[in-house]
């Protein structure tokens, strides 16, 4: 699958995820406004600099226009280095600057150019990363924001989610690109005389379009109650409860994952791809429904410290103080230059209309 799908790391957030994934043999391109960001990305083989980008300090709008400024430059790198891939995932955080402006702006253009034919590219998915409840309000307005754009791009494939509300931002990357690339190694790795998944089952998974949940437990915890709790629980947002799924794609590590319980609790599939293994279970639910209920918290956080936000960034010039504390404003030496000039020439014998600055050069260059 490795010449199959390529990817797309747009920001700082991303390109930590993206170096994993060049780790394990993936091609990656690297984009950022900022240098500094790219250079700590000391192993990466394919960076871009976006053209005059100094950073973007979380502000979506810079990032789109800095975009917009080097798409050009931007759609050759991704020819030239992702050009022979099938599927393309572009990787932003949510909550940040570069990403949050430039991901979704930059995923829509190459749909567009697919549509033109100016990009031999099939299929544009998503990997984008939710900021935690408690992280600053600036990062949770951005993610929202994003958010509201996504959901409105035709064509997308499928959409993976990390969220920081579970655990450490690095060990979520790990977790994830783990688990990931187990997944989409089932065709090589897992065969069984009761089933098979190929490739092309899981490019079909992955092209869904909504959520994408993937999730791998050992062999030893591979129990339907215990995949329940992690698909509920895990690093991702929990999946709506609606119904709405399109394919389960599962390898198990044994016979006690009761497929029926699990589609009463998430949906019923259009299909379902199975095989077996003797390590552990994944399991792929791709088509869900966004996170809805996830996204509402974060809407309901920003609307809850409104009011608070808005009195803080007035509060350095709403304050009030006493006045007539400067005894000293009446000294000739406090008051403005033009003034203190005008009194030193009243107070002359020879009366003048002004001084001028070539005046105050011949003055300087007297002998």
């Amino acid at each position: 699958m490795k010449h199959k799908i390529g990817f797309i790391a747009v920001g700082q957030a991303a390109g930590n995820i993206g170096l994993i994934l060049e780790q394990k043999g993936y091609k990656v391109l690297y984009i950022n406004t900022s240098q500094e960001d790219l250079d700590t990305l000391s192993n990466a083989k394919f960076k871009h600099h976006i053209k005059d980008g100094e950073g973007c300090n979380k502000d979506r709008l810079k990032a789109k226009q800095a975009l917009m400024d080097d798409f050009e430059s931007i759609s050759r790198k991704i020819s030239e280095g992702l050009g022979a891939c099938e599927f393309v995932y572009v990787i932003f955080s949510s909550g940040g600057g570069t990403g949050s402006g430039a991901g979704p702006m930059l995923a829509d253009l190459m749909l567009g150019d697919i549509e033109e034919g100016l990009l031999q590219i099939q299929n544009v998915g998503i990997i984008t990363i939710l900021p935690a409840l408690n992280e600053p309000i600036k990062a949770n307005i951005n993610s929202y924001e994003c958010f509201s754009e996504l959901s409105k791009i035709d064509g997308l494939a499928s959409t993976i989610i990390l969220d920081n509300m579970y655990g450490d931002k690095i060990v979520i990357n790990q977790k994830f690109v783990k688990t990931f690339t187990s997944f989409l190694d089932i065709p090589d790795r897992h065969k069984s005389e009761r089933g098979n998944v190929d490739r092309a089952e899981i490019m079909e998974t992955i092209k869904a379009a909504g959520m994408l949940v993937i999730i791998q437990i050992p062999v030893k915890e591979s129990k339907t109650d215990v995949l329940l709790e992690t698909i509920n629980k895990g690093f991702y947002p929990a999946p709506e409860g609606d119904g709405i799924l399109r394919y389960l794609t599962i390898s198990q590590a044994n016979c006690q994952i009761d497929l029926n319980i699990l589609q009463m609790n998430i949906g019923m599939p259009l299909d379902i791809f199975q095989t077996y293994n003797e390590h552990s279970t994944i399991i792929g639910l791709s088509g869900l429904t966004y996170p809805a209920t996830r996204l509402n918290q974060t809407y309901e956080k920003i609307e809850a410290i409104r009011e608070r936000v808005l009195q803080s960034l007035e509060a350095n010039t709403k304050i009030e103080l006493k006045e007539g504390i400067n005894f000293l404003q009446e000294t000739t030496r406090s008051k403005p230059v033009k003034e203190r000039r005008r009194l030193a020439e009243d107070n002359s014998t020879s009366k003048s209309s002004g001084t001028s600055r070539r005046d105050i050069m011949k003055k300087y260059m007297k002998g």
